[in-house]
C-alpha cells in the first residue's frame, strides 16, 4: 500500500499540465462509439512526467472513472486496462464484447502503469490487402479504435499514395495511360507499394485514386486524435516503368517477383533521383501535411537487382532525400527475408531508421545481426500468411522471443513490440498478448494470462474455457521450433495425389495431436449454454469447429489417396464420397458464422467505389487474390492459393467442384481409363470472372446440435 501511494505521489509531483475534462476528444468520442454506457462515467485527465515515460492511472471516485495519463494513447491503453480487468470486456477483429455491465466496478487502491515500450507498431503491407482492400469508413473506425485501446501507437498507414504517385508522374511527363498501367487494383496496392509489381488489377478509375486520397485524410485525422503515428510510404527510387523509356540510363530494372516484372528503381547518382523525390514528397504534404515522423520503403525487397549500384550509396540517398524534405523523420525498414542488408544501412543515421523485425517468435535476426549492426528496431511477429483461416501462434513462444530481446545486450536498441500478420481478422490471442507486453517489465506467464484473456473475452471466467485452452496451448498453439505458419486446409488445395501444402511456402501436415486438440474442443463446447449470445464465444466457437473438419479432411484426404495408390475401386468411392461430404459439411458449418463467409468479403468489394466500373474491378480483384492470386496466363504462378479461404461459399462453389473433377477423373483412372489432367486453373480463372451464385443453408439448433456433434465424432 504505502508503495503505491509513493509511486502515485512521484507521478503526481512529475506533473506539470492537467487538462480540463473536456481534452482528450478522440479518446472520449472512441468511449462514445465503443462504450456508450460509460461515457459519463468517465474522467480523463491528461498528465505529463519529468522523464517523457509513458504512463497512466486508474481509480474510481464518487462513481466515476478516472483517468489520468500522458497522452491519447496511453489514456485509450488505460480505458482498455480497465474494460478487460474490471468490467471483463474487450474488442477484436473476431467478435466485440463490450455489453454493458450492472454497474461501475471499483478500483480499491490506486492503479499506475509506466509503459515499458514507447513503440507498439502494428501492420505489415500485406494486411492493406488480405485484409484491408475493400474496407469502408466504419471498418476503419471499429480498426482503429482497436488499435488505440491496444495502445497501438504507430501503425503502417500506405491508403492514399496512387494520388501522391499520380501527381508527381504527371510532373514528369507520364500520361495518364502510363499512370494508369502502373497503379495497381484495389485488392494489389500491397506488393506495388514493396516495388513487387506495377498496373496488375487494374487500371483503376479517377474516382478511385480521389476515394482513396480521401480516405487517407479521414484515417490520417483519426489517427491523429488517438495518438497514433502513421508510417507513409517514402521515396526510395521506385518508379514506373515509362520512366525507362525517357531516361534508360537513370534506372536499374529489378527483375521479376515470381512471374511478375518488377518497378524499376532510380539510380541515387541521377539528378532524376532528387528531382522526382522532392516532388513526390512536396505531393505527401500537399495532400496529407507535414507532421509525418515516419516513412516506409524497402529498396531492393525480396530479391530485388543492384545491379552497379552501390548499395550503401542508394541508402543515402534515400535518407537524404527524406531528411531534406521531413527533417527529423524516421525511415522505417523491414527486417525481412535477408533485409535490409548490411551494406544497405552503412552509411546511414542509424538514430533516424527503425526496422521492424518481423519474425521474432521464429528468427531472432535482432540477435544475430547485433540488433542490426545497432540499429534501432521493434520486436514483431508474423502470425498469419495471406489471412488464410488456420489458428496458430506460438504464444509461449512468443513470450519467451520478447523476453529474450528485452533482457539481451541489444535492449538500448530496442524500442518496442509489434504485430505484423498478412491478414489479421484471425487469432486474436496473439495480438493481445504481443501487445500486452509493453504493460509490463516482466515475461508473460502465458498460462496465468490465458486465464485473464478468457475471462474478458467472453465476459466471465469459466473452468472448462480455461482447461480447453490449456489444451489449445498445447496443440493448435504449441510453440514448434521447427515448424512455422498455420496448417493449411487440403480441401482449399489444388487437387493432386500429392498434396502437401495449400499455397507454395505452406504446409499441410499437422504439427500438434489432433485427437488431443478435438478434446480440448469438446471442453470448450461444454460452455456453449453459459456464452450463450456471446459473439466472442460464438466466432472462437466456428473456428475451432472449422479446425476439427479440417484436421479430419485432411486424414480423409490421405485416405483417399491410399485407394488410388491401392487401385482399390471400391475403397476410392468409399474416401472420395466421405473426403467431398467433409467439404460440404464444412461448408454448412460456416455458413453459420458471420466471419468465415465469401459473402462477407464480396459484399465488401461490391459496395467499394462509387461506380458500377469500380465495383465490378473491385470484385474482380477479390476473386483473383482468393484463387490464381496472378498473373493470369502461367497456371504454375507460384501465388496461386497463397490466400486460399476456408469459407462458406468459398467451399461449395470453388473448390467442392475442383474436388468433384479430381474425384471423377481419378475414378476412370482406377478403373484403368487414361484421362486427361483438369484444368484447376482455368477453373478458377473462370470463376473469379462470373458471378458467384450462393445461398447458404441455415440450420435450426437442432440441426446445428446434431452438425457439431457429426464433426466431434
Amino acid at each position: 500500500m504505502k508503495k503505491t501511494i509513493l509511486i502515485f505521489l512521484s507521478l503526481l509531483l512529475s506533473v506539470v499540465m492537467a487538462m480540463a475534462e473536456n481534452s482528450m476528444v478522440g479518446v472520449r468520442e472512441l468511449i462514445a462509439r465503443r462504450v456508450p454506457w460509460l461515457q459519463d462515467k468517465v474522467v480523463l485527465e491528461q498528465i505529463r512526467d519529468v522523464d517523457k515515460a509513458e504512463a497512466f492511472t486508474l481509480s474510481t471516485r464518487d462513481g466515476r472513472l478516472v483517468i489520468q495519463a500522458t497522452s491519447e494513447n496511453t489514456a485509450c491503453m488505460a480505458l482498455n486496462y480497465y474494460l478487460e480487468n474490471y468490467c471483463h470486456r474487450s474488442m477484436s477483429h473476431m467478435g466485440d464484447n463490450l455489453g454493458p455491465v450492472d454497474s461501475l466496478p471499483e478500483i480499491k487502491e490506486l492503479l499506475t502503469k509506466h509503459i515499458d515500450l514507447p513503440l507498439r507498431y502494428a501492420l505489415n503491407y500485406c494486411t492493406l490487402n488480405y485484409t484491408m482492400s475493400f474496407y469502408q469508413w466504419e471498418d476503419w473506425e471499429h480498426e482503429l479504435d482497436w488499435m488505440a485501446l491496444h495502445g497501438v501507437n504507430l501503425m503502417l498507414m500506405p491508403v492514399g499514395m496512387e494520388k501522391v504517385w499520380q501527381n508527381t508522374l504527371r510532373k514528369f511527363g507520364c500520361s495518364n495511360q502510363q499512370i494508369r498501367n502502373f497503379i495497381p487494383g484495389p485488392g494489389y496496392t500491397a506488393w506495388w507499394l514493396m516495388g513487387n509489381l506495377e498496373g496488375w488489377g487494374g487500371p483503376v478509375s479517377q474516382d478511385f485514386i480521389d476515394g482513396q486520397a480521401q480516405m487517407a485524410k479521414r484515417i490520417l485525422g483519426r489517427m491523429a486524435a488517438l495518438g497514433i503515428q502513421p508510417v507513409l510510404q517514402g521515396f526510395y527510387g521506385m518508379v514506373s516503368r515509362s520512366i525507362r523509356d525517357r531516361h534508360p540510363n537513370a534506372v536499374i530494372p529489378q527483375g521479376m517477383w515470381g512471374f511478375f516484372e518488377r518497378p524499376d528503381i532510380l539510380k541515387p547518382t541521377e539528378k532524376l533521383f532528387d528531382e522526382m523525390a522532392d516532388v513526390y514528397y512536396r505531393e505527401i504534404k500537399k495532400l496529407y501535411g507535414t507532421d509525418i515522423r515516419y516513412f516506409g520503403g524497402d529498396l531492393f525487397h525480396e530479391g530485388g537487382l543492384t545491379g552497379t549500384l552501390n548499395v550503401a550509396d542508394c541508402g543515402l540517398a534515400v535518407q537524404q532525400t527524406m531528411q531534406r524534405n521531413f527533417p527529423g523523420s524516421t525511415w522505417v525498414l523491414q527486417g525481412w527475408g535477408g533485409n535490409p542488408k548490411p551494406e544497405l544501412l552503412a552509411k546511414l543515421d542509424r538514430k533516424k531508421v527503425l526496422v521492424v523485425d518481423l519474425f521474432g517468435e521464429n528468427e531472432d535476426v535482432w540477435n544475430q545481426t547485433q540488433a542490426y549492426g545497432g540499429t534501432p528496431f521493434v520486436w514483431c511477429t508474423v502470425s498469419n500468411f495471406g489471412e488464410q483461416c488456420g489458428m496458430y501462434g506460438k504464444l509461449q513462444r512468443i513470450s519467451l522471443q520478447m523476453d529474450k530481446a528485452r533482457n539481451s545486450i541489444y535492449r538500448p536498441y530496442l524500442k518496442g513490440v509489434g504485430i505484423m500478420p498478412e491478414g489479421i481478422n484471425n487469432n486474436p490471442v496473439v495480438y493481445d498478448m504481443v501487445l500486452h507486453a509493453p504493460l509490463t517489465d516482466r515475461k508473460i506467464n502465458v498460462e496465468a494470462w490465458l486465464k485473464s484473456y478468457i475471462t474478458y473475452r467472453y465476459g466471465a471466467y469459466n473452468a472448462d474455457v480455461y482447461a480447453a485452452w490449456l489444451i489449445f496451448l498445447q496443440t493448435i498453439y504449441a510453440s514448434v521450433p521447427e515448424k512455422y505458419g498455420l496448417p493449411e486446409s487440403v480441401f482449399c488445395a489444388r487437387p493432386g495425389i500429392k498434396v502437401v501444402n495449400t499455397s507454395s511456402w505452406g504446409v499441410r501436415a499437422r504439427y500438434y495431436d489432433m485427437d488431443f486438440f478435438k478434446e480440448g474442443v469438446r471442453r470448450f463446447l461444454k460452455a456453449k449454454e453459459a456464452f450463450e449470445g456471446s459473439e466472442t464465444y460464438a466466432n472462437d466457437m466456428f473456428d475451432l469447429l472449422r479446425q476439427v473438419q479440417s484436421d479430419k479432411g485432411s486424414r480423409a484426404y490421405d485416405d483417399m489417396i491410399a485407394a488410388i495408390k491401392a487401385q482399390n475401386q471400391t475403397k476410392f468411392e468409399q474416401t472420395s464420397s466421405h473426403f467431398l461430404n467433409l467439404l460440404l459439411r464444412q461448408d454448412t458449418l460456416l455458413a453459420q458464422s458471420k466471419g468465415f463467409t465469401l459473402d462477407h468479403w464480396l459484399g465488401q468489394a461490391g459496395r467499394f467505389g462509387k461506380t458500377e466500373s469500380d465495383r465490378a474491378l473491385a470484385l474482380k480483384n477479390a476473386k483473383m487474390q482468393l484463387t490464381f492470386w496472378g498473373p493470369d496466363w502461367n497456371p504454375n504462378t507460384t501465388v496461386h492459393d497463397y490466400a486460399a479461404k476456408e469459407w462458406a461459399g468459398m467451399l461449395k462453389t470453388l473448390y467442392y467442384e475442383e474436388w468433384k473433377m479430381f474425384v471423377d477423373v481419378w475414378r476412370q483412372r482406377v478403373r484403368g481409363t487414361e484421362m486427361i489432367e483438369p484444368d484447376y486453373y482455368g477453373f478458377q480463372i473462370a470463376w473469379s470472372k462470373k458471378p458467384v451464385v450462393y445461398t447458404p443453408v441455415k440450420l435450426d439448433p437442432q440441426q446445428m446440435a446434431t452438425l457439431i456433434a457429426e464433426i466431434l465424432r
